[in-house]
């Protein structure tokens, strides 16, 4: 175990911002390797090297760590997305969906989170941290929508199969320890993999949306 030699608390507002980003990364690094029910704020609290009460300075529940990590995430992605939109413009409707899918293919983390948020962090944080987390991302989503190479009510349902799509095909490809055993039996023969099934069904989507509008 990490010992808990830093300070207990940090004093400037640069510190305490520095201490929320090392504890956000501290969860994101469980996260990568345990499953969301297995970890508690003392294992993310330890791998921070902090003291558990020093956790709670920051974020008062696990749902609420988590939904901070969902939102940091999810807003690099979208600015990441807004800003090779407007390097590269007049991308054609498959084009744009495999850069939609290269991104989501690289942010396998963000895509475990998706699957949680409207179950399990939503439900369990404050209205006012939800309107928080959702006031920022409108305002992300606005800057990627001006970017879009589709009109802007187009590029909104465009946001959303893409939002419903990565849960979606997430949710089915993820390792199943009941649907191993199967395989293993020979009862199951079929194997789903997310990148190839998101990227078909985003080209499909997108080259509908644009033959719509056209």
């Amino acid at each position: 175990m990490p010992e808990l030699s830093r300070p207990t608390r940090a004093r400037s507002a640069d510190e305490k911002h520095q201490r929320r980003e090392e504890i956000l990364q501290a969860a994101e690094r469980l996260w990568n390797s345990t499953p969301y029910a297995e970890l508690s704020m003392n294992q993310v609290a330890r791998e921070a090297q902090l003291a558990k009460g020093t956790l709670y300075l920051y974020f008062s529940t696990k749902e609420e760590l988590f939904m901070a990590l969902l939102n940091k995430k999810l807003l690099g992605v979208l600015d990441d997305l807004a800003r090779q939109l407007q390097a590269q413009p007049g991308r054609t409707p498959t084009e744009t969906a495999d850069l939609f899918a290269d991104c989501a293919q690289e942010n396998e983390s963000l895509r475990r989170l998706l699957i949680l948020a409207p179950l399990v962090l939503e439900r369990n944080i404050s209205v006012e941290t939800n309107v928080t987390f959702k006031k920022n991302l409108w305002h992300a989503a606005q800057n990627l929508l001006s970017a879009m190479p589709f009109e802007e009510k187009t590029s909104l349902r465009f946001l959303r199969h893409v939002y419903a799509l990565v849960v979606g095909w997430q949710q089915i490809t993820e390792p199943n320890k009941a649907i191993q055993i199967l395989k293993d039996a020979g009862v199951v023969t079929v194997t789903l993999n997310f990148e190839d099934e998101f990227r078909l069904s985003l080209r499909a989507v997108a080259n509908v949306l644009a033959t719509e509008t056209a």
